[in-house]
């Protein structure tokens, strides 16, 4: 036994926010898309080995501090 799928009619559901409409630099009504994202070059990279020193910098302070709180409490 087959089945026919109901036909409905298309129908806007949402609407675009107020301050689309003076919004001229691509991206359309919600803003920008994967494709008008800026290029990527790179300094992501530059960032993500900042960051990863800036978090391996933090970890040893932390050991550093919970090792002289050890020795000098314990």
């Amino acid at each position: 036994m087959k089945f026919e799928p109901e036909k409905r009619e298309a129908r806007q559901v949402t609407k675009p926010p107020p301050e689309a409409v003076h919004r001229v630099d691509g991206g359309g009504p919600w803003g920008p898309t994967q494709f008008d994202l800026p290029e990527r070059n790179g300094s992501d990279k530059q960032a993500i080995a900042i960051v990863a020193l800036l978090g391996v910098v933090i970890l040893l302070v932390i050991a550093g501090l919970w090792t002289l709180a050890y020795f000098k409490f314990f």
